[in-house]
C-alpha cells in the first residue's frame, strides 16, 4: 500500500516529536517490567491467599487476602506500564486513524485492569465462603477485555509492525482458548465461579506479550523512532530487522483474520463439546427450570443449594439430600450421580447442597480439613428441610441423605445429629472417624436410622480397611458395627451377591436396616450404569437407583421403635 498523503495526517506537536525516542525506549523497558510486576502480584496472592487442598475447584480462595494498599500500588504500576506501552506501540509512526485504534486498545486494557482490581478485592465475606457475583462479573470482563485489547493493538499496527501484529492476534486466540479450557476444567472440578481459575493464565499471556512488545520496541532503529513523515516506511525499511520488513512478513489481512476467528471458534467448540455432552441433562434441567438454585441464610453466611423438582411430583414427595465430595459442589454431584432420574421415577424432590471452602465439616475434621468458622452444616441442612417442608409439602417421614466421599462422611454425621428427622442414610465411599481414626464419634440417636454403605475394595482415597491417607480412617466393618449397635440390630445377617458386589444386611430395631455393599475392585467413585449390555467394570451399576429403592423401603421409624 502506498503511503497516505502528508495532508491527510494530523500534525504532531513539536514536543511529541522531540520526546518520541525517549518514550519509545521507556515503553520498551516498561514492557519488560510488566511480567515482573505480574509475578510479584501472583507471589503475594499465593503467600497471603487462603490456599489449601485444591485451587481448581475453589479458585476464589486464591484472591482476596492481600492488603489492599500494597495490591493497589502493584496493580496501578502494572496498569501504568501496560498503558504506556499500548499507547506507544500503537502510536509510534502511525497515521492518526490508527492512533485512535491504539487509544481504544488502551481504554479496553484499562477496563481489564479495573476488573482485575475487582477480582482481588470483591470478597463476599472474610472467610471467602460465599460467591461474589460482582467478583465473577469482574473476572468475565477481564477475560473478554485482554484478548480484545490485543486484537485492537494488532489492528492499529497494520503494516508498520506486522510481526507484532501477528503475535498479538495469535496470543489473543490463545487467550480465548485458555480462558475456555481452564474455566471448563474448573467447572468440572466443582468450582462455583470457574472463570476465576482462568484469570491468572490469561494474565500471564498478557504479561508475555508485554515483554515481547518491549523487545520489539527496543529493537527499532533510532531513525524509525524519531523521524515520522510521508514515505518514511519506504525510506527506512531497508534498515529494519528482517522480522519487521514489509516483504518478509505479510500483514494479517481479512482472510487471515477470518482464519484466526475460525480457529478460535473451533477451539472453543472443541473444549466445550465434551463438557456439554457429559453434563447435558443437568444443564437442560437448569435451563428448563426443573433445577433451581436457592439461597438460605444460616448462621453468619448465605448457603446455596440446587433443588430438582420433577414434572409429576407426588402429593407429599420424599426428600433426598445428595452431598458432594471434597471441593465439589451441587452441580457436580447432580451431574455425576444422575439422581434426577430417580426423582422423576418416584415423584420425589432431590436437593444438592453446596458446601463451603473445601466442603463439609464432617467427622475427622482437622486443621486442614473442615473447621469452617461461622458455617454450621447441620443447621444448614435442617433449615433446608424446614423450608422444603413448608414450600413443597414434603413427607416428613421420608427425608433421606446420601453423599460421596467427604459428602458421605457428612451423611454419617447428619444421620447421627438429625436422627429425629432423617429416616435413612446411604454413604458412598465414606467414613466415620475421629481425627485419630477411631469410630468413637458423638452419635446418640433419637430414633433408629437405616444405613446402606457402598464402598469399593480398591478405593485408595478412603481405604475400606482404614488407615491414613489425608487423615486417619477407620475400617468400614468398624463403622458398620457402630451403627449395628446404635440401631440395636440382630446378630443374624443376610448376604446377597450381585456381580462384583456383595451386600450384607442386618435387621434392626423398629424395622430399620443396616447394610453394607462391598464392591470387589471398586474405586472411589459414584457407581453409574453404563450403556453396555455387559458390565465393563465393578462399579458398573446404578447406585442411585439402588439407594432410592433402599430409601423407599425405609421411612422414618415411628416413636423411636
Amino acid at each position: 500500500m502506498p503511503e497516505a498523503n502528508t495532508s491527510e495526517r494530523t500534525p504532531e506537536p513539536a514536543a511529541w516529536k522531540a520526546s518520541r525516542p525517549r518514550l519509545v525506549r521507556a515503553a520498551g523497558i516498561a514492557g519488560l517490567l510488566v511480567p515482573v510486576v505480574w509475578t510479584a502480584i501472583v507471589a503475594l496472592e499465593l503467600s497471603q491467599g487462603q490456599v489449601s487442598h485444591s485451587l481448581v475447584s475453589r479458585p476464589e480462595r486464591f484472591f482476596g487476602a492481600l492488603d489492599s494498599r500494597w495490591f493497589a500500588v502493584l496493580l496501578v504500576a502494572g496498569a501504568a506500564l501496560l498503558g504506556l506501552q499500548l499507547l506507544l506501540v500503537g502510536g509510534v509512526l502511525l497515521r492518526a486513524e490508527r492512533r485512535r485504534v491504539a487509544r481504544a486498545a488502551f481504554a479496553v486494557a484499562s477496563i481489564a485492569a479495573a476488573a482485575r482490581y475487582g477480582v482481588s478485592l470483591l470478597a463476599p465475606d472474610p472467610h471467602l465462603y460465599g460467591v461474589s457475583q460482582a467478583r465473577g462479573l469482574a473476572a468475565l470482563v477481564l477475560l473478554a477485555c485482554l484478548p480484545a485489547a490485543l486484537v485492537l493493538v494488532g489492528a492499529a499496527l497494520g503494516g508498520r509492525g506486522r510481526a507484532l501484529a501477528w503475535l498479538s492476534a495469535i496470543l489473543a486466540v490463545a487467550m480465548v482458548w485458555m480462558a475456555a479450557d481452564w474455566t471448563i476444567w474448573s467447572l468440572r472440578s466443582g468450582a462455583l465461579q470457574p472463570q476465576l481459575w482462568a484469570v491468572e493464565p490469561v494474565e500471564g499471556l498478557a504479561a508475555a506479550w508485554c515483554a515481547l512488545a518491549g523487545l520489539w520496541l527496543l529493537g527499532l532503529p533510532e531513525s524509525l523512532r524519531s523521524r515520522p513523515g510521508a514515505g518514511l516506511a519506504s525510506r527506512l525499511e531497508p534498515g529494519l530487522p528482517p522480522s519487521l520488513r514489509q516483504a518478509a512478513i505479510p500483514g494479517p489481512g481479512r482472510k487471515a483474520s477470518v482464519a484466526l476467528a475460525v480457529v478460535a471458534i473451533a477451539g472453543l467448540v472443541g473444549v466445550s463439546s465434551p463438557f456439554v455432552r457429559d453434563y447435558e441433562p443437568t444443564i437442560a434441567a437448569q435451563l428448563t427450570g426443573r433445577t433451581q438454585v436457592e439461597t438460605i441464610h444460616v448462621g453468619d453466611i448465605d448457603r446455596t443449594y440446587r433443588v430438582y423438582r420433577p414434572v409429576r411430583a407426588a402429593a407429599h414427595p420424599g426428600l433426598v439430600f445428595i452431598l458432594h465430595g471434597v471441593f465439589g459442589d451441587g452441580f457436580i454431584i447432580e451431574s455425576n450421580s444422575g439422581f434426577d432420574a430417580q426423582a422423576d421415577r418416584l415423584g420425589w424432590i432431590a436437593v444438592y447442597p453446596d458446601g463451603v471452602a473445601d466442603g463439609w465439616d464432617a467427622f475427622g475434621s482437622g486443621p486442614t480439613w473442615g473447621q469452617h468458622p461461622g458455617a454450621d452444616d447441620v443447621a444448614f441442612i435442617s433449615a433446608a428441610i424446614d423450608r422444603l417442608e413448608a414450600t413443597d409439602a414434603v413427607d416428613p417421614d421420608r427425608v433421606y441423605v446420601t453423599g460421596l466421599s467427604r459428602g458421605a462422611m457428612m451423611t454419617y454425621r447428619l444421620g447421627c445429629e438429625l436422627s429425629d428427622r432423617v429416616a435413612a442414610i446411604a454413604p458412598v465411599s465414606g467414613n466415620m472417624a475421629t481425627a485419630d481414626g477411631s469410630v468413637d464419634v458423638p452419635c446418640n440417636l433419637d430414633r433408629p436410622v437405616s444405613v446402606l454403605a457402598i464402598h469399593g475394595t480398591a478405593d485408595g482415597t478412603i481405604p475400606i480397611a482404614g488407615g491414613k491417607t489425608d487423615i486417619l480412617f477407620s475400617p468400614l466393618v468398624d463403622v458398620i458395627a457402630r451403627w449395628r449397635a446404635l440401631d440395636s440390630c440382630a446378630g443374624t445377617q443376610t448376604v446377597a451377591v450381585d456381580g462384583a458386589s456383595t451386600t450384607t444386611s442386618w435387621a434392626c430395631r423398629g424395622g430399620s436396616t443396616v447394610a453394607m455393599r462391598v464392591v470387589t475392585g471398586g474405586w472411589h467413585t459414584w457407581p453409574v450404569r453404563s450403556s453396555s449390555p455387559v458390565p465393563t467394570n465393578p462399579d458398573d451399576f446404578d447406585a442411585s437407583r439402588l439407594i432410592a429403592d433402599f430409601f423407599v423401603a425405609h421411612p422414618l421409624v415411628a416413636g423411636g421403635g
